[in-house]
């Protein structure tokens, strides 16, 4: 993981005091703000595969939930971007609503072991295009 990467990791868990959802949505914004969509992708899953090892937690990170969040905060962004995060999640409060990727995908694909391990595409519907 890139020094910076980390940095704006530990800034968020720093001043958050955790990392549940929001802090992950804030993650994927603030590497969204640095790179281009793939770029923040590969930043975002080095960033927890990171803090699920300093946790003794691998096992909790999950490869398809980690890129398809950062593409649905990514299409947000394009359409209802804002300047700050938290301006951000006001245009958008759907993103806060964890089941939100369950309208793409099956709780049988996504909680599958398959879905964890390696990017899997959507069996439901397709995610939202980006601009």
């Amino acid at each position: 993981m890139r020094s910076q990467d980390a940095d704006v990791l530990t800034g968020i868990t720093e001043a958050r005091g955790g990392f549940g959802h929001r802090e992950h949505l804030e993650l994927a914004w603030s590497y969204l703000q640095m790179y281009d969509v793939p770029e923040a992708s590969e930043a975002m899953a080095a960033a927890i595969r990171h803090l699920a090892r300093q946790h003794g937690a691998e096992q909790k990170y999950h490869e398809t939930m980690t890129r398809a969040w950062v593409r649905l905060v990514a299409v947000h962004h394009q359409r209802w971007g804002a300047q700050h995060f938290d301006a951000f999640l006001e245009r958008n409060p759907d993103l806060l609503d964890r089941a939100l990727i369950r309208h793409f995908y099956s709780s049988d694909l996504l909680d599958g072991d398959r879905a964890r391990a390696a990017w899997t595409d959507p069996d439901l519907r397709e995610l939202p295009a980006l601009a």
